[in-house]
């Protein structure tokens, strides 16, 4: 009996003591409050998340922005006319090409097709180059000219970093033998880049519409099962031009098209605009990091397809790992601000003060790349161009590689890889107290090139008894027998001090009609109504804002020659198409002036480049169209080009001024060409006689602007290169000592002006 009543106590000791153990767990422990962080900290965190994530945040909102105005996600928008200031095309937009724009996202399909035409079309020859970016900016993939080349069309396994397909090179899929394109991000980004004359007659073999039509419209982006459906082949839309936006998509997608204005949702101060931070976190959450095994990871560079671009720095003895595989100590590091892996959210536990600290970073984390940017362009040793060569395209993961990626990003969004393209920028000259200041449009520059067989010249800091580096050359690029393979073109485009809004195409490349003939069919009838009636032109479809000229009888029609006018779609309020339903007619009115939206910055905003805006600015800004004089000649009208660039495209076809005696070429940037320059090498820039009447009421409009050289297959692909190579601006590896490049670009001289030294 003991010994059993010993056991029962036993029994109930154990059932007592599991009891206890059993309320440990379910009675929860006193929770310590952790503290916030200290402001300081939260703003330094703040500043380097923004400096982290803009690249990743601009692909997420330009990715919004876009499915939005134009092609929905997995779908092409195929362009048919260029960059100019009146369309939606990218901020930095480059106006030598024809833009294809895609927006993939594996979130909401699973395999796509991608089929890319010839590279070698006879006639005419030209270039493209189809760029494929992950969700965080870096290019990993390049098709065109210089990767695949080929005779004919060829389509290609597009596949997400989840598919069973990521891991290999090709495909075999009911029967049909796919190579493999696999991203390391479910969101993806296509900018292809198709080379045309977008400043010659539309006859020409190089002009835009005969490239759109017998290249651009090569490319198709299908599902895999409508390309299986099709006979493995592509399929394309019914229509390959989408309608201008409406008002209301242009509304919805506002918020997206600029940098937020503030760090986080619902800050008054940013009324109807979202949070850099909830953006972020948005883009964080729906694109995992990479890992060590994502796609073609622990592969050979060197047995890489021609078309899958390695990380920052590897060589073909290296282990490929996916350019954005390597930020995941970074994103954890951000953990105390409350951006992590599944998104971002103000911590609970703080207060008004930490807030403001979440703000006061996120404005430093801008000076801070704005700080970058400046002393960027800043070298007395490029001639104050600012060359990235390396560190572009794909990123190194640490601080200097975020700070070039974010450079990218304000740049116009993502760029090529530098065997692609590089992009010589420059912002700033000295001024006469040997400050920098930015170039002003109110002003008027030069630049010059030599041309062969002139000899180079020793770049500003060349070393004495040194070849390298030299200057004052045409650009080198790769050859194509007596063409380059690729191009290259200046740029002018408008400043936002803020950047938050730029860059931007600006309304002053209207003012020079050199390129814009009066080339079309005549004007059929001018209504009683205000309106006129045009056969359509082969340019692409006049939507409202569109620029236009007419010939030199306009005044018996009551208007004047040599004049910008600006179409008005009488169907409904702008933006609107003017075509007829009869397909080759368009109706509308005209107004002398066009009013773009512009930047919030102060105290100076800049007109935002986009279908947006309305005539006027006086309250009737709709043009009296009398009746024609009795007797008139036909009325005949031609769509305005923007000279918003110059380059390698015009000085083949002949439409550049060579300067004979001196064997060199001269383009000028100004408000008006200097006396004696002709119209044909002359960009007009941003300047105050033009905006001050279009824009009263507003605060002075910025006339800051920037250069860019754009450099597409420079020379320089091949290390080490043959004897008698010319200079590159690729870093020359084999040169005693190493250079940053071998070939810089000539220098920007200010003639006149305000604010010219």
């Amino acid at each position: 009996m003991k010994s059993l009543a010993k056991n029962r106590t036993t029994s109930g000791q154990i059932a007592a003591g599991f009891f206890a153990l059993l309320c440990a767990f379910l009675v929860p422990s006193p929770v310590v409050a952790t503290p916030p962080p200290d402001p300081a900290t939260i703003t330094a965190l703040a500043a380097d998340a923004y400096v982290w994530g803009l690249g990743l945040e601009t692909v997420y909102r330009l990715g919004k922005y876009n499915t939005i105005i134009g092609a929905p996600y997995n779908a092409l928008k195929y362009g048919a006319v260029p960059a100019a200031w009146n369309n939606e095309a990218t901020n930095g937009g480059d106006a030598s090409v024809v833009y294809l724009n895609a927006f993939v996202n594996f979130d909401e399909s699973d395999e796509l097709v991608f089929t890319v035409p010839p590279t070698t079309p006879v006639p005419p020859f030209t270039y493209y180059v189809a760029a494929y970016y992950d969700a965080y900016g870096n290019d990993v993939g390049s098709w065109g000219t210089r990767t695949t080349p080929s005779s004919s069309a060829t389509s290609y396994l597009l596949v997400g970093p989840t598919s069973p397909f990521a891991h290999r090179k090709t495909a075999r899929i009911q029967g049909y033998t796919y190579q493999v394109m696999a991203s390391d991000t479910n969101l993806n980004w296509f900018l292809i880049r198709v080379l045309a004359n977008t400043l010659i007659d539309s006859s020409d073999p190089t002009s835009v519409p005969n490239i759109v039509n017998n290249v651009s419209q090569v490319f198709a982006l299908n599902t895999l099962h409508e390309f299986e459906q099709n006979g493995h082949k592509p399929v394309y839309p019914a229509s390959f031009f989408l309608p201008p936006p409406t008002q209301e998509q242009i509304d919805e997608a506002m918020p997206y098209q600029n940098v937020p204005g503030c760090a986080v949702d619902d800050d008054p101060n940013c009324p109807n605009q979202p949070g850099f931070f909830n953006q972020l976190g948005d883009a964080v959450a729906s694109n995992p990091i990479p890992k060590a095994n994502t796609g073609l990871s622990g592969t050979l560079v060197s047995d890489l397809p021609t078309y899958v671009l390695p990380q920052h720095g590897a060589s073909p003895t290296s282990t490929y790992f996916v350019p954005s595989y390597g930020q995941q100590d970074k994103l954890d590091s951000f953990a105390p601000i409350g951006l992590k892996k599944n998104g971002f959210r103000v911590p609970n536990n703080w207060g008004t003060e930490q807030l403001q600290a979440l703000k006061d970073g996120y404005r430093l984390g801008q000076q801070t790349l704005q700080g970058f940017i400046t002393s960027a362009s800043s070298d007395d040793c490029t001639n104050y161009w600012a060359i990235v060569n390396d560190f572009v395209g794909t990123y190194p993961n640490n601080a200097v590689g975020y700070l070039y990626r974010s450079f990218s990003a304000v740049e116009g969004g993502v760029s090529n890889y530098p065997l692609d393209a590089v992009y010589p920028t420059m912002l700033n000259l000295p001024s006469s107290d040997n400050s920098l200041k930015p170039l002003d449009g109110n002003n008027t520059y030069m630049v010059t090139f030599t041309l062969p067989p002139s000899s180079p010249i020793p770049g500003p800091c060349t070393p004495s008894g040194s070849p390298w580096p030299v200057s004052g050359i045409l650009p080198p690029m790769y050859p194509d027998s007596s063409n380059p393979a690729g191009f290259w073109s200046i740029h002018v485009y408008a400043e936002d001090p803020s950047q938050a809004a730029a860059p931007f195409i600006a309304q002053t490349s209207l003012q020079n009609l050199y390129y814009s003939p009066v080339d079309t069919n005549s004007v059929i009838t001018v209504n009683p109504d205000d309106t006129m009636t045009v056969s359509n032109p082969n340019w692409g479809n006049i939507v409202s804002s569109t620029p236009i000229r007419f010939s030199d009888n306009a005044a018996d029609y009551g208007l004047m020659p040599n004049t910008v006018y600006y179409a008005v779609c009488a169907a409904s309020p702008s933006p609107s198409t003017c075509p007829n339903a009869d397909g080759t007619t368009s109706t509308f009115s005209l107004s002398t002036q066009w009013i773009q939206p512009l930047s919030s910055p102060s105290p100076s905003p800049v007109p935002i480049q986009g279908p947006g805006g309305a005539p006027g600015p006086s309250s009737s800004p709709i043009v009296h169209l009398p009746t024609p004089a009795p007797g008139a000649s036909p009325l005949q009208y031609g769509m305005v080009k923007p000279v918003t660039q110059l380059g390698s495209t015009q000085l083949a076809a002949g439409q550049l001024t060579i300067d004979t005696a001196n064997n060199s070429v001269t383009l000028w940037f100004g408000p008006v060409p200097p006396l004696g320059a002709p119209a044909s090498n002359w960009i007009p820039t941003p300047n105050s006689a033009y905006y001050n009447p279009l824009y009263p009421q507003q605060a002075p409009i910025s006339t800051a602007f920037e250069l860019i050289l754009r450099m597409y297959y420079p020379w320089g692909n091949v290390d080490p290169p043959p004897s008698g190579d010319p200079p590159s601006i690729l870093p020359c590896t084999v040169c005693s000592p190493p250079l940053r490049e071998s070939y810089v670009p000539p220098t920007v001289v200010c003639l006149s002006g305000p604010t010219c030294p």
